[in-house]
């Protein structure tokens, strides 16, 4: 207390200088013990002293000072900061009372604290978005284990950042969302409920990031939110749909925001949904690249379209560098246009595209393999009805020596194709014997050698 005269005598002289004589009434008086008070508190709060402090100070705030110090201009910032001082001293008395395992103490300090933030609403309306989130918040950390008082923070919370929108706190809307979690695992709140939430505050962090790209802070602050809301288990498909399809149309043109959906949709496994493919072409439109149109191919060939499969599967084969994957993209085209279309001459050009491209590969060689197997009827003969399936057997030996993992789908089709060769009869019929050489012309236009099954 050895320095509170000093302050105390500069208040009263300012006082006495501004205030006239004729204006020494009751409310001067008053305002006097008010300031005297706020003046003792002070001082021994400045020292953190805040037991000492606590007398003087509820003099100050359980007094008429609020009301009359807002009516002078010249004073009009002292209860707020009453206020102020009044929280951090609670907040250490409940600190220390938690610490004794006083709950009960403890909390009769957390009302104690509820009302002082009232007061400040009440004396201050334009603080009521920060304040309720200031009541949320400690809600939140001091009575954690109370659902009626989390319910009470929920609430605290939501209004704050209903009032204060792109001006809340970035610890209101940390809290906020913690809670809406904490409230969805708790079976309190739907999890529509939390992609509401969610979605709302992202859009405040968006319109902050907006004005202030550079802010660390809040770009954490989005971060840490993504990740929860991640991993809350409020975002199922059909929650994040009804998140992200309205935004989509505005989106379009936004890669971080299509990035976003792909990711969070994908890791969800809700890469059926329509707005998962949306997004992957709209991102393609603005970013393209030769994986993620192999990847749109696969969700159109999934889906039975097989003609936009392939479009893509080309896309991919333009925007690919590395010569293995567009061999990869060259014998996707190939066996689609086989199996689905029963295109056998264009399959094959797609195949043979394919070895070009990597002729280390041993996979367009068991296309191959299976298109000649498949030529029914080729030829004007039966012995060249039934050559198809040594050429056919040629390609997935070289399949085999080419690519040993392949060994097992090879030798399972040479071993079932074998079976169709034609007999001794035939080949002597023709003109051949075992071990001559034979040519397939047409569009296979393959040398084999003569066998027979």
């Amino acid at each position: 207390m050895k320095t509170f005269g000093k302050s105390f005598f500069i208040l009263m002289a300012i006082f006495l200088i501004t205030v006239p004589l004729s204006a020494q009434t009751q409310d001067n008086n008053d305002i006097m013990k008010c300031l005297r008070n706020y003046s003792l508190y002070r001082e021994y709060y400045k020292q953190k002293n805040y037991n000492e402090a606590l007398p003087f100070w509820r003099l100050v705030y359980v007094g008429n000072c609020a009301g009359l110090m807002k009516k002078e201009p010249r004073y009009a910032k002292i209860p707020r900061i009453v206020c102020q001082n009044g929280v951090t001293i609670y907040k250490h008395l409940i600190v220390d009372a938690l610490k004794s395992q006083d709950t009960k103490t403890a909390y009769a300090y957390i009302d104690t604290l509820m009302a002082i933030y009232d007061t400040r609403i009440k004396v201050y309306p334009e603080d009521e978005g920060k304040v309720r989130g200031f009541k949320g918040i400690d809600l939140f950390k001091f009575k954690r284990n109370d659902p009626e008082a989390l319910k009470q923070a929920y609430t605290c919370l939501t209004k704050a950042v209903d009032i204060d929108k792109e001006r809340a706190q970035t610890a209101t809307l940390a809290a906020f969302m913690d809670i809406t979690i904490s409230l969805f695992k708790d079976n309190i709140i739907t999890s529509e409920e939390v992609v509401d939430n969610y979605a709302r505050t992202m859009e405040i962090i968006n319109k902050k990031l907006d004005e202030k790209p550079d802010n660390k802070q809040v770009q954490d602050l989005k971060d840490v939110i993504a990740n929860n809301f991640a991993n809350s288990g409020a975002a199922t498909c059909e929650s994040l749909i009804a998140l992200f399809t309205p935004q989509f149309d505005e989106s379009k043109g936004n890669p971080e925001e299509l990035k976003k959906y792909i990711f969070w949709l994908k890791e969800t496994g809700c890469v059926d949904a329509d707005l998962y493919l949306n997004s992957l072409i709209a991102l393609q439109k603005i970013e393209a690249k030769s994986s993620a149109a192999f990847t749109i191919s696969q969700l159109y060939k999934k889906r039975g379209q097989y003609e936009q499969s392939i479009k893509y599967l080309k896309d991919a084969v333009q925007l690919e560098k590395d010569n293995k994957a567009k061999s990869r993209y060259y014998t996707e085209i190939g066996d689609i246009t086989f199996r689905i279309f029963k295109d056998l001459p264009t399959a094959k050009s797609y195949a043979e595209k394919a070895i070009a491209a990597d002729p280390s590969s041993g996979l367009p060689h068991i296309l191959l393999g299976n298109i000649y197997g498949n030529a029914k009827d080729f030829g004007d003969d039966e012995l060249a009805h039934q050559a198809v399936f040594w050429a056919a057997v040629d390609q997935y030996k070289i399949a085999r020596k080419k690519d040993p993992s392949l060994a097992d789908i090879a030798d399972e089709r040479i071993a079932t194709y074998s079976k169709h060769f034609p007999s001794n009869e035939t080949v002597f019929f023709y003109g051949f014997k075992v071990g001559d050489s034979y040519e397939l012309g047409g569009w296979i236009n393959e040398k084999t050698t003569v066998r027979i099954r």
